[in-house]
C-alpha cells in the first residue's frame, strides 16, 4: 500500500480530475442541480480542510494545492452556475 507522500499527491491528483469533470459536466444540467452540487462541494471541501487541520504531519504544500483548485475550480463553476441563471 501507498503511505505518507505519494498518497498525497494521489489525493491531490485525484481531487482535481475530480473536481474538473465536475465542472465540465454541469453546464449540461439544470439550474437546481447545479445549485445543489455547488452547495455540496463546498460543503464537502470546508470538512475535509477542517478535517485535515487536525493532523499534525499534513504538509502544508498539500493545504496550499488543495486551496487553489478550489479557487480556480470556483471560477468555472460560478461563470457557468451564472450562464444557466441567465438562460432561464
Amino acid at each position: 500500500m501507498l503511505q505518507g507522500i505519494p498518497l498525497l499527491v494521489l489525493i491531490l491528483i485525484a481531487s482535481t480530475i475530480a473536481v474538473s469533470a465536475l465542472i465540465w459536466s454541469m453546464r449540461r444540467w439544470s439550474l437546481r442541480v447545479q445549485f445543489l452540487v455547488l452547495l455540496c462541494l463546498g460543503v464537502l471541501i470546508g470538512f475535509l480542510f477542517m478535517t485535515l487541520v487536525q493532523i499534525p504531519e499534513f504538509p502544508h504544500w498539500l493545504g496550499i494545492s488543495l486551496i487553489m483548485i478550489v479557487f480556480v475550480a470556483s471560477q468555472f463553476g460560478l461563470r457557468i452556475f451564472l450562464q444557466g441563471l441567465k438562460k432561464e
